[in-house]
């Protein structure tokens, strides 16, 4: 069973998964299981686009299981640059 998720709920996770985050904000979409996540960690430095993906997936992993998270835009970047 799904639940309804807060933008606080998500961004706390991803702090959570991921190290150094500089910045990170959720977005609802669309009725609280469409979002789009952007995302600044060091994490992110020298990975390609598919690899940040995976780790934001990876730390979401248990919303998208269940569809709590039914789509998800993932816009992440690393700290060098």
């Amino acid at each position: 069973m799904s639940m309804v998720l807060r933008a606080e709920d998500i961004e706390d996770t991803l702090r959570s998964h991921l190290n150094d985050v500089r910045s990170v904000a959720a977005t609802d979409l669309k009725g609280g299981n469409h979002w789009q996540v952007d995302r600044v960690a060091s994490d992110f430095n020298g990975l390609s686009r598919i690899k940040q993906q995976q780790l934001v997936y990876a730390a979401l992993a248990d919303y998208l299981a269940d569809e709590t998270i039914h789509a998800l835009v993932i816009k992440a970047k690393g700290t060098e640059g």
